[in-house]
């Protein structure tokens, strides 16, 4: 079930907005005219805690309701607060080109073997009709040995998705253990000192 959210008309400048506890928001897409308006910036904070790329019900302030999904999101680099909203107009018979988070479960067998876990993908670009959208894409690697990899092409197949990644893209890999070099023998402390040599010929 699509979580519904308020929007209404924006009034003043994005600053005086945000001090009321609203954030900007602007919507548009599927032949939809742009509108600036403003949300409560609460209850965007708490849909995308719990997932980022929900379908909404948007309800406008004259023309009802729209589905939407979070087509982007702009934060404060240091509080994180949030600064504006683009809502994407989607229609929900027709598919729709967008991410889902990967979400790795599972300790890989080489990592118990003193081996690195190395994720170099974190979202995967999906064509898929809007109810077929989850918020994570769920990827086991408890199997992963000291060098082995997944690729993009190595995921499990899941019913409805197109995957739009490169097939070869790599998405985690277990790499050996780093290997630490031992630190070098102090500068003379190998061989004994020539004034030291000297003294013990002379005993």
């Amino acid at each position: 079930m699509s979580e519904a959210v308020r929007l209404m008309e924006r009034t003043g400048k994005p600053s005086a907005q945000r001090r009321q506890g609203l954030v900007p928001v602007v919507i548009y897409g599927a032949g939809s005219e742009s509108l600036s308006l403003s949300a409560d910036a609460k209850t965007i904070d708490n849909i995308l805690g719990k997932n980022p790329r929900a379908i909404l019900k948007a309800e406008l302030p004259a023309s009802g309701t729209k589905d939407v999904i979070i087509q982007d999101v702009q934060r404060q680099p240091l509080t994180k607060k949030l600064l504006h909203i683009d809502f994407h107009v989607i229609d929900m018979k027709a598919e729709l080109d967008t991410k889902v988070a990967l979400h790795f479960t599972g300790t890989p067998e080489g990592v118990k073997a003193g081996g690195v876990q190395t994720v170099e993908l974190h979202e995967l670009d999906i064509r898929t009709l809007p109810d077929k959208l989850e918020s994570v894409f769920e990827v086991d690697v408890s199997n992963l040995e000291i060098g082995d990899h997944l690729l993009v092409s190595d995921l499990p197949k899941h019913e409805g998705w197109e995957v739009l990644t490169d097939p070869e893209t790599l998405v985690v890999k277990i790499a050996p253990p780093a290997v630490q070099a031992e630190p070098a023998a102090e500068e003379g402390a190998a061989e004994p000192a020539a004034e030291e040599v000297a003294e013990g010929a002379k005993a």
